[in-house]
């Protein structure tokens, strides 16, 4: 009897499998073809490894600017394939090792219910635990499109497998996998049309991000389609068809393109678990239902992970994970708080949030400051003043979202992640020391906005009129002291 049996070695697994075996727990960790999951083997390692290699050839095709030759960059597509692939390699090798030295019994097969306490492992062998943790991921989902498995497409999944460049690409849908990939092989010389079926690309951020962010992808020669109803898909000798209408002006469109790359969402992992056994009922579409300590509806099971179908990310995973070690291993009742997760897409410019900054415009008790990189003096260094930031705010300086588009959007947004998980007002960022210049001057700069704001509300007045006993001037609209000369404010120590 295994006190925690683990579905899934993607991050979540991993996570809480290793947790489990450090505090003394006994661990299985059912895997159905390798450690990893999506994240090290199709997604976030070799994706960041492409856009690297991209980024690169754009750093140098647009070296002149900064007063240094270097001519076109020639690539060598299939090179650069061979070193995402070695990438992954470098981190998926030692995984199950790792796990072993850590008291995991690591099995690989694929797992399903039997009863609440067991689960079977192939035709035969059974498995029981205390506690079970589904962490099954999830796979691309492909729309019901007219002629599109035919077409072949490419996936996340796939894509990686590519030894030589393809001329052009069409990639159906625009949220953070669709850009982050369309953007890297656009960079890297592919003709690239974007489709997407919202009137917006990422359409689950701040518009302004979206606004912008199309603009830099066309000045990029990227075309991008919104507002795409795609028909059907056919392939002719010329090239993969897409058949699509813009449902704003009516207009039909074709894209001939060399290959298609669908990233249209993502589907839960939940077939073959035999969730009915355990009474869960779940879908591919929606995910296992969870509650508020990541419970699904059977007592000892738990969900972490993409095939939740919530945050699909691993860092969104692993706080899962640590939520459902307290809750399932250690028996201390915690609760997953979904507000504070970040998410990033990882173009150029990046795109940062946590929280939200929209759907306050009716609010009285709701600020929203933003300032520009053009405003910040390394953004100006670098000459990428491409961007701006943003942050919703209560008049008590509480930040209740942040958005950030522009370099090293990722690494700034985390200021505000931990303000928010730590109950840090817009306040305390401002009284800390942000080194100068660096991209996190950002969040100075915001801070120093709303301060400015409070002038006009009242607040600093108050407390001019505490400290030094007069009434100032209104701010916004200097006049004469209507009572003689301004009062002259205290100077050294106030005993003296």
């Amino acid at each position: 009897m295994y006190d925690l049996v683990v579905l899934g070695g993607g991050s979540g697994g991993l996570n809480v499998a290793g947790a489990a075996a450090a505090v003394g727990a006994k661990v299985a960790l059912i895997e159905a073809n390798r450690l990893g999951g999506e994240c090290t083997f199709t997604a976030c390692v070799p994706s960041k490894a492409l856009i690297h290699a991209a980024d690169l050839a754009r750093r140098i095709r647009l070296a002149s600017r900064y007063g240094i030759t270097a001519g076109a960059p020639e690539i060598d597509f299939g090179s650069v394939m061979d070193r995402v692939r070695s990438v992954v390699s470098s981190f998926s090798a030692s995984d199950v090792d790792a796990m072993r030295a850590r008291g995991v019994e690591v099995i690989f097969g694929r797992a399903r219910f039997d009863a609440y306490d067991t689960v079977l492992v192939g035709e035969t062998r059974r498995i029981h635990g205390r506690a079970f943790v589904i962490a099954t991921g999830s796979r691309p989902a492909m729309p019901p499109i007219e002629g599109l498995e035919s077409a072949e497409p490419l996936t996340n999944e796939t894509i990686w497998t590519l030894t030589e460049r393809p001329e052009s690409l069409a990639v159906i849908g625009a949220g953070a996998v669709g850009l982050e990939l369309a953007q890297a092989l656009a960079r890297l010389g592919v003709e690239v049309t974007i489709l997407e079926s919202a009137p917006r690309i990422l359409p689950q951020e701040d518009p302004e991000v979206s606004r912008r962010l199309r603009g830099a992808f066309e000045a990029e020669g990227v075309k991008i389609f919104t507002n795409a109803e795609i028909s059907n898909v056919e392939c002719r000798e010329e090239g993969k068809v897409v058949h699509f209408v813009d449902r704003e002006t009516g207009n039909s469109y074709q894209a001939v393109r060399d290959e298609l790359l669908v990233a249209a969402g993502r589907r839960a992992n939940v077939d073959g678990l035999n969730l009915e056994a355990v009474g869960i009922v779940a879908d591919s579409r929606e995910g296992i239902p969870v509650d508020a300590y990541l419970q699904t509806s059977a007592r000892t099971i738990y969900a972490i992970g993409d095939v939740i179908g919530r945050n699909q990310w691993t860092h969104a995973a692993e706080r899962e994970a640590a939520v459902v070690f307290q809750n399932a291993v250690l028996g201390l009742p915690k609760r997953y708080d979904e507000t504070v997760i970040p998410r990033t897409t990882f173009t150029d410019p990046e795109v940062a949030s946590v929280g939200r900054t929209t759907g306050f415009e009716d609010s009285e008790t709701v600020r929203t400051i933003q300032v520009e990189y053009a405003e910040l003096d390394r953004a100006r260094i670098e000459g990428r003043t491409q961007g701006f930031a943003k942050a919703a705010i209560t008049p008590s300086g509480k930040i209740l979202g942040a958005t950030i588009l522009g370099d090293s959007a990722a690494l700034v947004l985390q200021e505000f992640v931990l303000a928010m998980e730590q109950g840090l007002t817009l306040h305390h960022l401002l009284n800390t020391i942000h080194a100068y210049p660096t991209h996190a001057g950002l969040v100075r700069a915001l801070a120093t906005k709303f301060a400015s704001t409070r002038l006009e509300h009242g607040l600093t007045r108050a407390a001019l009129r505490l400290i030094y006993g007069y009434e100032p001037p209104d701010i916004a609209s200097p006049q004469a002291e209507p009572h003689g000369e301004r009062p002259v404010a205290p100077t050294g120590n106030a005993s003296q």
